[in-house]
């Protein structure tokens, strides 16, 4: 590969904060951005031993990491982010706001603590943290990158996720306004919006508890998805992690307030 191209990507003295970089979209994300050489710091809500995975892989690229157990729909906790960036690495540069979550609930039955559950962490989080992010860059005095993870549901509705679609359009929005003011400042930002993803997370969209019958049916209706996608796969984190790692580069320098849709084709169907 050309140098021209290669330095196009590199990320060596960078730091990265990864939000819901545990596993998942959010590990496939750490793990490219480590490849490219930058600093890793992973926030996830649970617990470090759950991410040792994770973090020995991101150490095994030769990348620093560290880990920050934090619950982001508690705005409170959200400058301790930033902080421990800094303390750790001496400075930040990229942050991913990947966290959410999301379950399928009929309009019928959404509750109120489900959507205020999800509006806090999915859109007002990321809200909050960009914000934080901000204004530490400009106190810095230098440029950065946010990006952060929408959905295709945000332009097309699956169907029993009104929670999860209005908190991931807010986030297209968000994006698009916060891109406008941070700009002037050397900020730029966009977001990645992916649409079927093999994580652990597909898993439980059922509900908490999934019977051998759930799983079946689960399996039957993935592999109809599949075969509908012009791609004829469901997607890897690591696809998620190369559009990730593209909007981090110098690669997209000129790009902000703008969605680049990974989804294997599905808003063809």
């Amino acid at each position: 590969m050309h140098d021209i191209i290669k330095d196009l990507f590199d990320l060596t003295g960078k730091t990265a904060i990864v939000t819901g970089g545990a596993m998942g979209i959010g590990k496939g994300i750490a793990m490219q951005l480590a490849y490219a050489g930058a600093n890793i710091l992973i926030v996830d809500i649970v617990p470090e031993t759950e991410a040792q995975d994770t973090l020995q892989a991101i150490a095994a690229t030769g990348a620093k990491v560290a880990y920050l157990q934090t619950d982001l729909a508690n705005t409170a906790n959200v400058a301790g982010v930033i902080a421990k960036a800094v303390s750790v690495f001496g400075d930040v540069h990229i942050l991913v706001n990947n966290a959410g979550i999301f379950k399928y609930m009929p309009l019928t039955q959404l509750s109120e603590e489900m959507w205020d559950k999800t509006l806090s962490l999915n859109l007002k989080a990321v809200a909050f943290l960009s914000k934080n992010f901000i204004n530490t860059l400009i106190e810095r005095k230098h440029g950065g990158k946010i990006i952060n993870i929408s959905s295709v549901d945000s332009l097309k509705p699956t169907g029993n996720l009104s929670q999860y679609d209005a908190s991931k359009g807010g986030v297209r929005m968000l994006t698009r306004a916060f891109a406008k003011e941070a700009g002037k400042y050397g900020i730029t930002v966009n977001d990645i919006a992916p649409g079927g993803i093999n994580t652990p997370g597909v898993a439980r969209i059922a509900g908490d508890s999934v019977t051998k019958e759930q799983q079946e049916a689960m399996m039957a209706q993935t592999a109809q998805f599949i075969q509908q996608l012009p791609l004829q796969r469901i997607g890897q984190p690591d696809d998620i992690g190369h559009a990730a790692l593209f909007l981090a580069s110098k690669a997209s320098d000129y790009i902000t307030g703008s969605t680049l849709v990974v989804d294997g084709g599905l808003l063809l169907v």
